[in-house]
């Protein structure tokens, strides 16, 4: 498996990731079993695919915990995400980081390395950055994330 620098960020990810999202959900989504799905990402994890992407809406991360239980964490790059509505003002804040923790809790890890705001629209980008961002950017001082990011939708 082949490594690169993901960004500015200096983490060193595989070139190929393992999304455990989308219609699939590790084959949540078409009727696999936990069992089966744990096995997918031991799988990919053997090939030496050491990016993760998730979300706590994906209802993958009790699958990632299980995948992970015996593998160092320092060797795992776990990027997973919140989605937030747009114009929720300060109690979106608030669930961000009601959803960080619960990420971190179903990960059972005490950091996540990069946690995402999902889905922003174009008009949601202030509210993100001005109210939601600096939030999140407390809990990072506490080492609960690593990198915050930004997922964007169409207007």
């Amino acid at each position: 498996m082949e490594y690169v620098t993901l960004g500015r960020t200096g983490l060193k990810v595989s070139v190929a990731g393992l999304g455990c999202g989308g219609f699939f959900r590790l084959g949540l989504g078409t009727g696999k079993s936990e069992a089966e799905a744990v096995t997918l990402v031991r799988q990919a994890l053997d090939l030496g695919i050491n990016l993760l992407d998730t979300a706590a809406v994906y209802g993958t991360e009790p699958v990632i915990r299980r995948s992970i239980k015996t593998v160092p964490r320092e060797n795992i790059v776990i990027a997973t995400k919140a989605w937030v509505p747009h114009r929720d003002g300060r109690s979106a804040a608030e669930r961000t980081v009601t959803s960080l923790e619960n990420s971190l809790r179903q990960l059972d890890t005490d950091y996540i390395d990069i946690f995402q705001l999902h889905g922003v629209s174009p008009r949601g980008y202030d509210e993100a950055i001005e109210m939601i961002a600096p939030v999140l950017l407390r809990e990072r001082e506490k080492g609960k994330l690593k990198y915050l990011g930004i997922t964007e939708a169409g207007s």
